[in-house]
């Protein structure tokens, strides 16, 4: 039962971030207008100001998303593009920008 809890725990950290992520998004596509909107930005609004809830979670994915890339990279590629190369590339482009940006828009 160890072992396969052990398993499965990377699994089920990386289902807990995908969820508060979708709360995220389920609250901007949907506004603070809408019931399900507000009821979504408060619940990932109290989630995400814990981030010592989620840190084991985005290490967990980090570390996933190394491994990808580095399939990704290995002759042993299963797709035979470089399309996946250039989205899995552009994953932490994408936070490192918004990182960045969100700095910018929090001092002004």
């Amino acid at each position: 039962m160890h072992l396969l809890r052990f398993l499965l725990r990377p699994f089920g950290q990386i289902a807990f971030l995908v969820s508060v992520l979708a709360l995220s998004c389920t609250r901007r596509l949907l506004g603070e207008d809408d019931e399900l909107g507000f009821f979504a930005g408060r619940l990932s609004g109290a989630i995400w100001r814990y981030p010592e809830v989620l840190r084991r979670g985005m290490q967990v994915a980090w570390i996933f998303w190394v491994a990808l890339f580095a399939a990704a990279l290995s002759p042993i590629d299963p797709i035979a593009s470089r399309w996946d190369e250039v989205l899995l590339a552009s994953l932490p482009a994408l936070v490192l920008w918004r990182r960045f940006a969100a700095g910018h828009r929090g001092a002004r």
